[in-house]
C-alpha cells in the first residue's frame, strides 16, 4: 500500500500549515497500517477513523480562519471545496461507524483523504501561499 509523503514541493510556504499538512498525512499513514494488521480490533479502527476525521475538519478549519482573517480572496471557492471533502468523510465516518466491514471502510477513508489532500495541496492551497506570504505569514 502507497503511504503518503509530504516534501518540501508540497509547501505552502507557511510553517502552521505545512505542520499540519504533515500530520494529516502521518495520521493517514497510521491508519493504512493499522488495516495491514489481522489482529486489529473495530474499536482501534474506529478510534482511528474518528482521529483522521476530526484531525482533517480540524486542519479545515485553520485555514478558513486565515481566509477570513486576511480577507483571501478565492476563499468563497476554497471553502465549498473543503465542504465537498468533509461531506464524503462524514459519509464514511457514518457508514464505518454502522457498516460491518471497517477496515476496508477505513482503508478507503484514509486513500480518499490522503489522496484528495495531495491533489489540494498541488493546486487549491498554492493559490494561497504567495497571498498569506504578501500579508507577512510564515
Amino acid at each position: 500500500m502507497n503511504k503518503f509523503v509530504w516534501t518540501i514541493k508540497n509547501s505552502v510556504k507557511n510553517s502552521t500549515i505545512d505542520e499540519q499538512h504533515q500530520m494529516f498525512f502521518r495520521i493517514a499513514n497510521s491508519l493504512l497500517d493499522l488495516t495491514e494488521r489481522d489482529d486489529v480490533t473495530r474499536e482501534e479502527m474506529m478510534i482511528k477513523v474518528s482521529e483522521l476525521g476530526n484531525y482533517a475538519f480540524y486542519h479545515l478549519g485553520t485555514e478558513e480562519v486565515m481566509f477570513d482573517t486576511y480577507d483571501y480572496p478565492e476563499k468563497i471557492a476554497h471553502i465549498k471545496s473543503h465542504n465537498a471533502f468533509r461531506e464524503a468523510v462524514n459519509k464514511m465516518m457514518l457508514e464505518a461507524r454502522e457498516g460491518n466491514n471497517t477496515k476496508e471502510l477505513a482503508e478507503k477513508m484514509a486513500n480518499f483523504a490522503g489522496d484528495w489532500l495531495m491533489n489540494h495541496i498541488a493546486v487549491s492551497d498554492q493559490h494561497y501561499a504567495d497571498f498569506f506570504v504578501s500579508k507577512g505569514l510564515k
